[in-house]
């Protein structure tokens, strides 16, 4: 497990399909929220027993399989609640036959959430850590950015290089276009991106430097 800031803990998940899980812990006690757990349910069960950690909620930024293969298991083993957007509802339900349809050899406890994020913003409180909840559609219908004071879980919007766009279930690249560009309204340069997949930078620095992403805008 890597330490990204004083509180955030990352678990980059290689087994079946690499992506990373995010650990945001309290700063005054145990309590932490996991956010997107992939597919290496005991590696991640045993970081949080490792660190004494005290698990109160599973957050996913969408429902494709590769960010909610350990939910039901986290859910199911800790008594917390799993909070995803409805948007993403029916393809969390379809993990498993999106999980053959890409020809992996695996299958997963499709996790029922308990309590589902809804329209463009919302916002959560949970024992004192406040999130802000933006539905952000393109990579998925209910693809969202989680915002935890200065820190953007972002999924698979976009990368610090590259780009979350490619063929996945129920993606629309022009959804994807005008998304990305309300992000840039919405957030602030210094704010730290946190995606699914490879490594966190600041939004700034990914609107400077990811040439991918720029010509995508075009």
């Amino acid at each position: 497990m890597e330490l990204i800031k004083e509180n955030i803990y990352l678990i980059r998940n290689k087994k079946i399909f690499s992506s990373n899980t995010y650990i945001f812990k309290n700063k005054v006690n145990d309590e932490c929220i996991i956010i997107d757990p992939g597919f290496d349910t005991e590696l991640i069960d045993q970081e949080i027993q490792e660190n004494k950690l005290h698990p109160i909620a599973v957050v996913s930024t969408h429902g494709h399989f590769d960010h909610i293969g350990s939910a039901a298991f986290l859910k199911n083993k800790y008594h917390i609640p799993f909070y995803l957007h409805e948007g993403d509802m029916k393809i969390s339900q379809s993990a498993n036959f999106y999980l053959k349809v890409a020809q992996l050899d695996h299958k997963i406890e499709t996790p029922k959430p308990d309590f589902l994020f809804k329209g463009e913003i919302d916002h959560l409180t949970l024992n004192g850590i406040d999130l802000e909840i933006y539905n952000l559609p393109g990579h998925s219908p209910g693809s969202c950015i989680i915002k935890i004071e200065n820190n953007l879980f972002s999924g698979d919007i976009f990368y610090k290089n590259g780009l979350g766009a490619g063929s996945v279930p129920k993606e629309n690249t022009e959804l994807l276009k005008r998304s990305i560009l309300k992000i840039f309204d919405i957030f602030v340069d210094e704010d730290l991106v946190l995606p699914g997949h490879g490594a966190s930078e600041y939004l700034g620095a990914i609107k400077s430097n990811n040439a991918e992403l720029k010509n995508f805008l075009v």
